[in-house]
């Protein structure tokens, strides 16, 4: 017995003198292994300053290390001290058990140009290396590592191809277990602060049997600045400014990425964008969305809330395109081949979109319209935008309330309810304009009709329905002291309408118009636009109103027979009455206010002397009333059912 102990007694004590002698002479072995046979290991030049090793405490240590760049002289990847402590006696059982591992002082510089990484020569170094291994079996070792730390990390990311560079200003992660090949939860969290502006905190739970896991994201002060080479790969813009902040939870499972759930809040703040050319696009004083729950493989957003303030944006038309055109740069077209791609009828549909919204505010924004392409620019800001909403969603009908400040004090009020998806099966708009200044709409009416407008109030009542696709609209139009010049020269209207003619005859003794425009169409026609319609239905009715009967202009004129306009001239009548010069001096009037128009008066009579002697006189006084002479044709007919007077047409010279 004492045989069997002493000889066990030697061998213990061998193999502590051993793992003395290893502990003592192991580290600076090593050392000079990892600087000779570096290269050969990894494919580049690596570096280390000290190397520990403590078999007896399971401790292991680096300091002072460099691995290099291809070129052999610049640094990929320093640190300062790994300190790794772990129980070797686990080995024996397949399991690498790390008790700590502490990291400190890392610095890593990571470049890309195009899809080339300065880190991609290593993963090829070892990827040769996976291709010699056929084994697929699964692995039966279990890692298991606690208490990781990386303390005070920095780190450089340089995009060459967009001359972008990123700088982690200091980086902390901490894990406080995690197990790869076996069962348990993992615990991590990481700190981020980037030099340019913004600090990333993540907090995640993973459980390696599900695969479940839960992570909480707060994102503070992110320069916007920072993704602006990113956004220039779309958009030409000139700068981005502003900060985004977000505190997210995302649930979900590591196997089923896009069925993760994200919740929480999101915020922008003195977000401002300009052009290529410097000129501003948007602004935006603050955005503070709140989510329930967004899922991108069930295609749901459930958002509590939107409040949106300052939003002031900017967009304009040229000739060549609009802010949008100029803005969004073209795309390089695909060029895959897709011949091994299934058809679209094979792939799956995607699920119809589910967005529901509790309450959604815009308040103090403004929204500046200009159009370059209108013979006078047209520069037209809407200021003091608010919107107000609640309950939307997808299903069912929805509501919201819009209010305005149009140019030259005038108001904008908008109600609205009708469904979102499909949008065309009900809607119900109602839009109210009251004291706008119509010299506002006068770069668009020059254009319509060639004539500008000088003065005038304008206000506008429109109420459209619309059901499964069918518009039907009313507009009730209030204008006052409205005053249009003349013709311009070198400008072609897309109608030619006696629009002077037409307010003369339409304002009544206070210098109001009041007009009611019905319009129709169906929304589903794709050559639909309701600007068109409702011009096409306002033309049409300035023209009828200036050809129709000019009994409107006075109570002298008849309606005969046949519709015609008569004012009667009675048998034993050797002069006009009181009235009929009236009559006639609102024709001349009338005809003098537009250039389109020519009167045609034939006075059906008998006695033919009588009647050229009496259209002498009536052409005379017409003229003296300021007249165009040679816009009157005067004739002399029969009498029309026997009766005596002057039949009154007016016809447009719209081929002028």
């Amino acid at each position: 017995m004492k045989k069997i102990v002493k000889i066990v007694l030697w061998i213990a004590g061998i193999v502590v003198a051993l793992l003395a002698v290893v502990s003592l002479i192991g580290g600076p072995v090593a050392k000079g292994y990892v600087n000779s046979y570096g290269e050969k290991l990894t494919g580049r030049n690596i570096h280390v300053g000290h190397v520990g090793v403590n078999l007896f405490s399971g401790r292991f240590s680096l300091r002072d290390m460099t691995l290099y760049e291809d070129d052999g002289t610049s640094e990929f990847v320093s640190f300062d001290t790994l300190d790794v402590r772990m129980r070797l006696l686990a080995l024996i059982g397949k399991k690498v058990d790390v008790r700590r591992l502490l990291l400190s002082g890392l610095d890593v510089n990571v470049t890309q140009d195009g899809e080339r990484f300065n880190f991609s020569s290593l993963i090829d170094h070892f990827a040769k290396d996976d291709e010699a291994d056929n084994d697929t079996t699964p692995s039966s070792w279990v890692v298991k590592l606690g208490d990781l730390r990386i303390n005070h990390a920095r780190a450089t990311y340089e995009d060459v191809g967009r001359n972008k560079q990123w700088n982690v200003a200091d980086m902390n992660l901490h894990v406080p277990g995690f197990i790869i090949g076996g069962k348990g939860n993992t615990q991590a969290g990481l700190n981020i602060e980037l030099e340019d502006g913004g600090r990333l905190n993540i907090n995640a739970d993973y459980d390696a049997a599900s695969n479940d896991f839960v992570a909480n994201i707060n994102l503070g002060g992110f320069a916007l600045a920072n993704v602006k080479e990113y956004v220039e790969d779309h958009m030409a813009i000139g700068e981005l400014e502003g900060t985004l902040d977000a505190a997210l939870k995302a649930k979900g499972n590591v196997s089923e990425v896009m069925k993760t759930g994200i919740s929480g809040e999101v915020g922008l703040g003195g977000v401002a964008v300009t052009d290529g050319d410097r000129n501003p696009l948007a602004a935006l004083k603050s955005l503070a969305v709140s989510i329930d729950d967004v899922n991108l493989d069930q295609n749901r957003f459930a958002i509590r809330s939107i409040a949106i303030d300052g939003l002031e944006a900017v967009y304009a038309k040229w000739a060549d395109g609009t802010t949008m055109s100029r803005l969004m740069k073209p795309q390089k077209s695909d060029q895959t081949d897709t011949s091994d791609v299934p058809d679209q009828q094979d792939k799956p549909k995607s699920k119809p979109m589910q967005l529901s919204i509790g309450s959604f505010a815009l308040t103090g924004s403004s929204v500046t319209y200009d159009d370059h392409t209108l013979p006078d620019e047209l520069h037209f800001p809407i200021t003091d935008i608010s919107i107000e909403a609640q309950n939307i969603s997808t299903k069912g009908s929805n509501g919201a309330k819009l209010r305005a400040t149009l140019p030259g004090g005038g108001r904008l009020a908008v109600n609205w309810q009708g469904t979102l998806e499909p949008w065309t099966d009900s809607q119900d708009i109602f839009v109210s304009v009251k004291g706008l200044d119509m010299r506002q709409l006068s770069p668009w009416v020059v254009d319509y009709t060639g004539q500008p407008v000088e003065d005038g109030v304008f206000g506008l009542t429109s109420h459209n329905t619309v059901t499964q696709g069918a518009l039907s609209g009313r507009n009730s139009i209030d204008i006052y002291k409205a005053v249009v010049g003349n013709r311009r020269k070198g400008v072609k209207p897309k109608q030619k309408l006696p629009l002077k003619a037409a307010l003369y005859v339409l304002k009544d003794k206070d210098d109001k118009i009041l007009i009611d425009l019905p319009v129709s169409g169906n929304v589903n026609d794709p050559e639909f636009n309701y600007m068109k319609i409702v011009w096409k239905t306002l033309g049409n009715l300035l023209v009828k109103v200036a050809t129709s009967p000019l009994r409107a202009v006075s109570n002298a004129f008849v309606q005969g027979s046949d519709g015609e306009d008569i004012m009667p001239i009675e048998a034993d009548q050797h002069t006009l009455t009181s009235e009929q010069y009236h009559a006639l001096a609102e024709i001349a009037r009338a005809a003098a206010a537009d250039t389109l128009m020519t009167i045609e008066m034939t006075l059906h009579m008998d006695d033919a002397d009588r009647a050229e002697a009496l259209n002498k006189h009536v052409r005379r006084y017409l003229v003296e009333q300021g007249m165009d002479e040679s816009r009157l044709n005067m004739s002399v007919g029969e009498p029309l059912d026997g009766r005596t007077g002057y039949t009154v047409t007016s016809q447009l010279k719209i081929d002028e």
